[in-house]
């Protein structure tokens, strides 16, 4: 069986992280990326040094964030988009999966 997904409008910023060093040459504070600002955290756990490399994109894990969702917690990426479910909650979308998946409108 073949199944298409259906047309539905969805909202989604590309998540930042935004840093002290980012904020003092470009002038970038946290509030110019508000779904970082209220649902990415910092990507935080003892198990992990924060200079390891993530396994999806190479970066090291202090420049990740962390985001809860309805079926668990989600590492998100540099350059993630942040979408916004059906039901008000929030995902995490590779871009490259991202771009093959929506248009801009």
């Amino acid at each position: 069986m073949k199944f298409r997904k259906k047309p539905i409008v969805i909202e989604a910023e590309q998540w930042v992280k935004v840093t002290y060093d980012r904020k003092a040459k470009h002038g970038i504070t946290p509030e110019d990326f508000p779904i970082y600002h209220l649902n990415v955290g910092y990507y935080r756990t003892p198990e992990f040094d924060g200079k390891n490399k993530c396994k999806y994109c190479g970066d090291i894990m202090h420049n990740h964030g962390w985001i809860d969702t309805l079926e668990g917690g989600h590492i998100v990426c540099p350059g993630d988009w942040i979408i916004i479910g059906i039901k008000g909650e929030y995902y995490p979308i590779k871009n490259d999966i991202f771009l093959e998946t929506y248009d801009a409108i």
